[in-house]
């Protein structure tokens, strides 16, 4: 039959016309003229055999052969005797193709002749290649170029074989095709054919294990590995144009679906041959080394992504990683602090943030006008910016992590070099250019925080994994040069002297380098956040004086230009800094990074709670106070675990405080108490501030919760009520002395705090009955505390009315003309500058003067045996009676001032909160007595006075007011009795009377040292705020000084006989005139 000498070609291609059932004039074997399709290659000999076989109807009738087959088949159809219904054909849906744009092939019912090996080999080859063996052949059935293979083609000529690609001639074929690559690029080709034969081994049917397609395939795919291999290590032997850079870089960054990027297919193989081809290794790192160098030009402004695609998909291959982690470029030596975000193969990602100058000016654009809403919908940005970025951060350390035990521990060494070359991110003025960048120091503290996650669970379940020797182990994390929490250097360095055994779990490991990113990362970056926020306010103040300035250069245009570009500058500098504060609390008021740094934050404060009390937290109680004895190996850790968590809750409770959790706070709350508490644990006294302050946050209003979060919690503790108002007292004590320079500012700051907290609880009775119990036990530590709170109203009552007085007289002058007149420029800016200064002392004193006020009342009136003790009364007594004397005596109208709410002064009201310290104490006799004592300011009609501005303004109540009266007149009584008592007695001998006081001493005592006689409740009351000897300044206690007995029996009866002798003359008729001469 005809059919039978036809080539397996023309009996494909006739099959497939005679599928589409249509006439056709022009024969399969007429050329096309389209470019677009392929030109008929050249018969070669076995072609044209077949073509001289076929009948002479087949090319002499111009008809479609198979037309005829058609009509027959239809008349015999016709022939049938029963009708057949027809049902028309499904019309055809759209061919499927391949990601490279070529037509999948149609799955077909009709049985196709089979293939034979050589032509499926050849089919195959040449799609992957898209090459030809035929020079009339430029595009391939999808219009794609084809590389006519002249070489390839000469050598199969030359051996007589037939015109096909196969695997014998494939090396040669792909060097030749390589060779002429689109636009002189060999990889990008190679990657091509790798990716395209790929995805034929995928869509492939194999008969079987043993067919041989599947070998052809797996060569043809090794091959262009190892080509693509050649063209990046050795990319001469394809041409003179050789490229400078990696050629994997541009094809990593690029989409990896796409034709030309590196996909995982790619990897996969590249990764196996590691041990083989050693330059297949350096080839991938050298190509993430360029990544890396590239991404540390830019910011988040550019486009990055695909930089940190393009190295995650290295990291998904643990041997890449492994080769990636031993880069030279991994940890440099020698490198300096400011060069790890650019010069470490890692730094380059991480240092990406909106922290950065460029990126914060591009969402904060001229900060200073832009309302607040624009700023927080820029925040709101920023934060999710920045979010997304570190989730791709953390699965790129994960994966590092979880690669293997060596990826591991380097990386674990890269975290540790951030965090010890960064000590000085902490110190008292830094030097930025230094030191590594908050951006990427806070993107080393979140990743961090993350990877700590998958231990730290609600119930503590692996806290004792948490090594207490790791820092005696040779650690990852420097501390030599770090403060310890309660000992000096030298001890802390015998201690960790002493090596422990054993190694150290990754548990550990990861603990510590978190707390420590926390101190130089997250931390440091708010304590600079809050240093901005001052310089930029005082280049404010500068800037609109530098302003008024601006007549004097005015006709002057060489100074006006250079006064200009001066003034430009600073207005650059002050919306720089805005714009970086901006962005930064942006990126540190995210809820989620928060909520984190908070989790982990729990598990230091109960495994510090834990090696401290010595108990096994949390699953017991914790109990107070503290063992005595401190463990070592909490004396010697470094001072920050305890700054961390202070400044980590500080920044949250001032800030976000609704993302707190109830069991958070519960456990803020057992920190601050424990360690206020048990202040002798902690010598630092800024971090036990520090604790003051998240509470004082803690219990500050915000939304409808009146007592902030931890309000409720201190108001319904079981714990809170037995040691919260105990250790707060103990550190309003402690706070006179806090060993800085503005130790007498910080002082009233931290007492403001505490009173802020105690005015929260106070409303509970169950702390004003623990109170008045403790201080009948311990009666030294509640003088102490009163002495320290009537020191402070002492002072702030003073400091309050003498700047009014002065701002009084000063005013005066301001608003005299004459007066000013009389002043050059120079005095009357004195004046002016003078009068604002004080201004500002009054409002600030007075706001100071409220708070111990109102201390004074409430613990007068619950503790007023410990304002009455002998060695505090007088005192208090005395400064009440001057107070009271400057607002209602004569010296009262020196302290009229004009608009005085603008310094929060009221004097009718600071009157009233007088009398009622004197109203709580009006009970005991000590307090009466000590009034009627006061020679310099008690004055019988100050109190009529006091009773008559009180009666008009309505401040008190008649209860009130009874007492008052009921109190002036018991003093009057009292000093009555005084001054006859006085007079009784006479004039005292020098040895009876106190030496600082030179009052008559009642309770002689001994002072060891000195061996001065005085009286014990004026030594008391001096040991209370210097705890030496007065006459020779040694250390001195109560304790130690002797009662003279012997002094205070002679004084007793000369008392005695004194006033026996008085009583004896008044029985008599009174005293004798004297009558003796002159």
């Amino acid at each position: 039959m005809a059919d039978s000498t036809m080539s397996d070609a023309d009996k494909i291609r006739m099959k497939r016309l005679a599928k589409l059932g249509g006439n056709s004039t022009s024969s399969p074997s007429t050329p096309n003229g389209e470019a677009s399709t392929p030109t008929p290659a050249q018969p070669d000999a076995s072609t044209a055999a077949a073509s001289s076989a076929k009948p002479e109807t087949s090319s002499t009738n111009g008809q479609n052969p198979f037309s005829q087959l058609s009509m027959n088949n239809e008349q015999e159809q016709e022939k049938k005797a029963a009708p057949q219904i027809k049902v028309p054909p499904r019309p055809a849906s759209p061919a499927k193709r391949e990601r490279d744009g070529s037509e999948r092939p149609r799955s077909r019912t009709a049985e196709r002749p089979a293939e034979n090996i050589e032509t499926w080999q050849d089919r195959n080859l040449r799609q992957i290649l898209r090459a030809t063996l035929k020079p009339e052949e430029v595009r391939d059935a999808h219009g794609h170029q084809l590389l006519f293979l002249a070489s390839t083609r000469q050598d199969l000529v030359d051996a007589s074989a037939p015109l096909q690609l196969n695997i014998e001639v494939l090396e040669g074929a792909i060097t030749e095709a390589a060779g002429q690559a689109p636009d002189d690029k060999p990889f990008e080709y190679l990657l091509q054919c790798f990716k395209r034969v790929s995805r034929t081994i995928r869509g492939s049917r194999y008969s079987g294990p043993e067919d041989p397609k599947h070998a052809i395939l797996k060569e043809t795919r090794r091959l262009c590995m190892s080509y693509c291999i050649f063209a990046v290590t050795m990319p001469e032997m394809f041409g003179e144009n050789v490229p400078t850079s990696n050629g994997l870089v541009d094809h990593l960054l690029a989409d990896p679906d796409c034709e030309t990027g590196i996909d995982t297919d790619f990897l996969t193989e590249a990764s196996s041959r590691f041990e083989e081809d050693e330059t297949i290794k350096e080839a991938i790192v050298g190509a993430a080394e360029e990544l890396s160098k590239q991404l540390a030009q830019m910011t988040m402004l550019h486009d990055t992504n695909n930089y940190i695609r393009g190295f995650r998909n290295l990291l998904r291959f643990p041997k890449i990683v492994d080769a990636v982690t031993q880069s030279s470029m991994w940890m440099p030596e020698s490198i300096e602090p400011q060069d790890i975000e650019t010069k470490t193969l890692l730094g380059p990602f991480f240092r990406l943030s909106p922290m950065q100058l460029e990126v914060a000016q591009s969402y904060f654009s001229s900060p200073k006008t832009r309302d607040r809403g624009f700023i927080a919908n820029a925040q709101n940005a920023v934060r999710m910016t920045l979010r997304t970025h570190q989730a791709e951060l953390f699965q790129m350390a994960d994966t590092i992590v979880r690669s293997g035990p060596a990826q591991r521990e380097r990386i674990l060494n890269w975290f540790a070099l951030c965090v010890n070359k960064n000590h000085k991110k902490r110190a008292m003025r830094v030097d930025y250019k230094t030191v590594s960048s908050d951006g990427f120091m806070v993107n080393i503290t979140t990743v961090l925080d993350q990877l700590c996650e998958p231990f730290m669970d609600a119930r503590f379940s692996k806290i004792d994994r948490i090594d207490v020797n790791y820092l005696r182990r040779n650690p990852r994390v420097d501390i030599s040069d770090e403060t310890k929490i309660n000992a000096d250097q030298k001890q802390a360095d015998e201690f960790y002297a002493n090596k422990a055994d054993g190694t150290s779990n990754f548990i550990s490991e990861i603990f510590f380098l978190t707390v420590a990113a926390h101190h130089y990362g997250t931390e440091a970056a708010q304590t600079r956040t809050a240093t901005m926020q001052k310089s930029a306010k005082r280049m404010e103040k500068d800037l609109e004086q530098f302003e008024a300035d601006r007549a004097k250069y005015a006709n002057d245009p060489r100074y006006a230009q250079r006064f200009e570009e001066a003034l430009t500058k600073m207005k650059k500098q002050i919306d720089d800094s805005w714009s970086t504060i901006h962005a930064t609390h942006g990126a540190l008021l995210d809820d989620l990074t928060q909520a984190r740094s908070m989790q982990f934050m729990r598990y230091v404060i109960v495994w510090l709670l834990r090696l401290g009390s010595h108990q096994d937290l949390p699953k017991e109680q914790l109990r107070l106070p503290l063992p005595e004895e401190q463990p070592d190996v909490f004396r010697f850790l470094p001072e920050y675990f305890l700054e961390d968590i202070t400044d980590n809750f500080k920044f949250i409770t001032g800030n976000i405080p609704h993302i707190l959790t109830p069991q958070q706070c519960e456990e803020i709350v057992q920190v601050c108490i424990t360690f206020l508490r048990n202040s002798e644990y902690v010598k630092n006294p800024g971090v036990k501030s520090g604790l003051v302050t998240i509470l004082f946050y803690g219990v500050q209003q915000f939304h409808n919760r009146p007592k902030g979060v931890l309000g409720d919690l201190l108001l319904g503790s079981e714990f809170a009520n037995k040691h919260l108002l105990h250790a707060l007292m103990k550190f309003y004590i402690e706070a006179e002395s806090t060993g800085s320079h503005t130790q007498f500012f910080d002082k009233f700051n931290i007492r403001f705090e505490i009173f802020q907290v105690i005015k929260c609880i106070w409303s509970n009775t169950r702390y004003r009955e623990n109170l008045a119990k403790e201080a009948r036990v311990n009666t030294d530590f509640f003088v102490q505390f009163v002495n320290m709170l009537v020191n402070d109203v002492t002072f702030v009552l003073d400091e309050s009315l003498s700047a009014f007085v002065k701002i009084h007289d000063l005013t005066k002058e301001v608003e005299n003309p004459t007066f000013m007149a009389s002043l050059n420029d120079e005095e009357k800016k004195e004046k002016t500058e003078l009068l604002d200064d004080f201004k500002g002392r009054a409002k600030s004193y007075m706001q100071l003067t409220r708070e111990t006020m109102e201390m004074l009342i409430l613990f007068s009136e619950s503790l007023a045996d410990s304002f009455t003790m002998p060695e505090i009364v007088t005192r208090l007594a005395d400064m009440l009676d001057y107070n009271l004397d400057s607002m209602v005596g004569p010296k009262s109208t020196s302290l009229i001032v004009q608009n005085p709410k603008e310094y929060g002064f009221n004097p009718t009201a600071l009157l009233a909160d007088i009398l009622s310290v004197y109203c709580n104490l009006s009970g005991k006799d000590n307090f009466i007595h000590a009034i009627a004592r006061d020679q310099r300011s008690y004055k019988p009609s100050n109190f009529a006075r006091a009773t008559e501005i009180m009666e008009r303004k309505s401040y008190k109540s008649p209860q009130e007011l009874h007492t008052w009266a009921q109190l002036g007149m018991a003093v009057a009584e009292a000093k009555a009795a005084e001054e006859e008592e006085e007079q009784d007695l006479g004039e005292v001998p020098d040895e009876f009377m106190d030496p600082l006081v030179y009052d008559l001493m009642k309770d002689p005592v001994i002072l060891p040292a000195s061996k001065a006689v005085m009286d014990r409740s004026t030594i008391r009351s001096h040991l209370l705020s210097d705890p030496t000897d007065p006459f020779n300044r040694a250390p001195l206690k109560i304790e130690d000084v002797i009662s003279d007995v012997e002094l205070k029996g002679r004084i007793e009866a000369w008392k005695a006989e004194r006033k026996a002798a008085k009583a004896a003359e008044r029985a008599g008729g009174g005293e004798k005139m004297d009558t003796s001469e002159g």
